[in-house]
């Protein structure tokens, strides 16, 4: 009998996909964060992966929605397990992180993205019952000022890996 390693089985209703990331204007080094008004908490732009779309696009999408900026995902030369990493850049996430909401999981994947900080603002992008504010910082400031632990690391993940501090 084969012997397991960690293995996990859930069905469809007990997890959640969700994609977001790290939005970085690589030019002026600052970071784009959202504050929640209701609770002042700061965050990474995250959100649901709608049925049918892929991650990579599910984190734009959230990242627009939730910034007014239009983002694109941006290739870093991070550590990868993903087939055909020749040690250069790639858009693959950056990282996984998992929160427990009741009985689901949800579990987020991390891209890093490019948003110009001098472009326009989209008003009106936000879903009913989202009530963001974008914030700009330069990156100790962001990670910082980042509500969870969880997304801090992430932050410094991409920070040091656009930046190399």
């Amino acid at each position: 009998m084969a012997k397991d390693s960690y293995r996990s089985l859930l069905s469809s209703d007990e997890f959640v996909i969700s994609c977001g990331t790290v939005p970085l204007d690589i030019t002026h080094k600052k970071v784009l964060l959202v504050r929640e008004r209701k609770t002042n908490e700061f965050l990474l732009p995250k959100g649901r992966k709608d049925m049918g779309e892929d991650l990579q696009a599910t984190a734009v999408r959230e990242t627009t929605e939730e910034t007014g900026y239009a983002a694109t995902i941006i290739p870093l030369k991070t550590a990868t397990h993903a087939t055909n990493d020749h040690g250069g850049k790639h858009t693959e996430p950056i990282a996984r992180t998992e929160r427990k909401s009741g009985d689901v999981l949800k579990t987020i994947y991390w891209f890093a993205s490019s948003v110009d900080s001098q472009g326009a603002h989209q008003q009106d992008t936000q879903q009913e019952g989202e009530d963001f504010e974008s914030v700009w910082m330069n990156p100790d400031e962001a990670i910082e000022r980042l509500t969870y632990h969880d997304d801090r690391e992430v932050a410094r993940m991409v920070i040091d890996a656009a930046f190399g501090t």
